[in-house]
């Protein structure tokens, strides 16, 4: 083919030209072939390292973009469901873990992120749907799988708190709907007071709120009996400097309805065993306590009302404080409550006025805020009421020294401008037989008869 195109001998010519073989073959009809093997090296090198620079070049490209979206895949896919698998495992270990949600916006999201984020905040909602009585619920379904209706409760030992909203069936007949913004608004101090001192919000009951102190960490039981006494104070003093709470109280309709109204909570604390269990079904559950204790915590309460004290605290509570603080509570009954047998000796902490820039929050240890926060009534007054309260009760069995007209001389002073004087001064003038004396039949305690 070469013959006659000298455009294409020259280009043969540009290389070294070797003549290798030389075939001559007898062809059919008499003809003569003859093949002749050139070898042109160099450009078999050149097309040879051509081809191996494509494949080099393809390889590199496959490479790069393999590692790129296995690198996108990763970031996309596989460490969102590895951070969501570490969520599961967390919540498993502690189901009380704070979870961190994710700082993009939403719609800057993958749907990866998103499932994950949403997972979080599934997490968040059992949190605080179910609280710290729930935790292990949360945690033995994560572990079997399945939530189980039948498993028995666990007996704990703890420090159960019972608060209300005063006058609450009146605030909702004038603010209606509006009242969830005024619960929410008191539960928001009541938690947060509670969760600072070593408790935990258990149950939101409409106007009330059931609330726990367990011993945790090193702290001793002095110290959550201290604090959850603290929890108590912290809200009242919170309730009366909050300006939020000072909007609702000022409300025309409200001053109307409720001449003067205050925002005031009645609270009831006490010391015992309880069921701490998940009750319901499968359809619905809450976790909670189960004891007649939890009970107690809630009579005490609404005994706040009888007495005129922001605070009840019942004997056996009081016995778990510190010496210094048991000082600071005054002792004023000894009774059993509303469906109740069990004798209870009541105190309370006369709460003081504090002014409003006292600091009273966070990084103020027990001793400094008992120090700061006094009871309102002095040191001298409490050791007399105490007298005549011994006077009054008779020792154990209503029989030692007891003397109801030397204590009604005690106490009517008192009477006018404290509600616990006047209230053992009333029952004692109601029950003494004609010469002022208790009657044959008393044993050193009342009954409250009302709830």
């Amino acid at each position: 083919t070469l013959l006659g195109d000298a455009e294409a001998i020259n280009a043969m010519r540009k290389f070294p030209r070797e003549v290798y073989i030389v075939t001559i073959s007898e062809e059919e009809g008499g003809g003569v072939g003859a093949t002749i093997h050139l070898s042109n090296r160099q450009g078999s090198l050149l097309r040879y390292f051509g081809h191996l620079f494509i494949t080099v070049v393809t390889f590199v490209t496959i490479a790069v973009m393999t590692f790129g979206i296995s690198t996108g895949m990763k970031n996309i896919v596989v460490l969102p469901v590895e951070r969501m698998l570490l969520t599961v495992s967390s919540l498993m270990q502690d189901p009380l873990k704070q979870l961190e949600e994710s700082k993009t916006p939403q719609n800057e999201q993958t749907e990866v992120e998103f499932v994950e984020g949403s997972l979080i905040k599934v997490g968040k909602l059992l949190q605080l749907a179910f609280g710290e009585a729930g935790g292990k619920i949360i945690r033995r379904s994560l572990e079997s799988g399945s939530f189980n209706a039948d498993s028995a409760g666990h007996v704990v030992q703890a420090i159960f708190g019972f608060c209300d909203i005063r006058n609450f069936t009146d605030l909702t007949e004038i603010l209606r709907a509006d009242v969830v913004k005024v619960v929410n608004l008191v539960g928001k101090y009541v938690h947060e007071a509670v969760c600072e001192n070593y408790g935990a919000p258990n149950k939101n009951i409409g106007d009330a709120f059931l609330v726990v102190w367990k011993p945790k960490g090193s702290a001793s039981i002095n110290q959550v009996a201290d604090s959850a006494l603290r929890s108590y104070l912290m809200t009242i003093f919170d309730l009366r400097r909050s300006k939020n709470v000072r909007i609702w109280e000022k409300k025309t309709e409200v001053q109307r309805r409720l001449p003067g109204f205050k925002l005031k909570m009645g609270f009831g604390i006490h010391y015992g065993w309880a069921i701490e269990c998940a009750i319901g079904s499968m359809r619905k559950i809450d976790a909670s306590y189960l004891s007649p204790h939890v009970n107690l915590a809630s009579r005490l309460e609404a005994a706040t009302k009888q007495y005129g004290v922001d605070i009840l605290i019942s004997g056996d509570l009081h016995r778990l404080f510190s010496t210094r603080v048991q000082d600071m509570c005054r002792w004023i009954d000894r009774a059993t409550v509303k469906g109740s047998n069990v004798l209870l000796d009541l105190y309370t902490f006369d709460v003081p006025e504090v002014p409003d820039d006292m600091h009273l929050q966070e990084g103020v240890g027990l001793e400094r805020f008992f120090d700061l926060v006094q009871p309102g009534v002095s040191s001298d007054f409490r050791d007399e009421f105490h007298y005549a309260l011994d006077l009054y009760l008779g020792g154990e069995d209503g029989k030692t020294n007891c003397d109801w007209v030397e204590a009604c001389r005690l106490l009517e002073p008192y009477a006018a401008s404290d509600r616990p004087s006047a209230l053992l001064v009333s029952y004692m003038k109601s029950k003494a037989q004609w010469d002022g004396s208790a009657p044959p039949d008393w044993m050193g305690y009342r009954p409250l008869e009302e709830k």
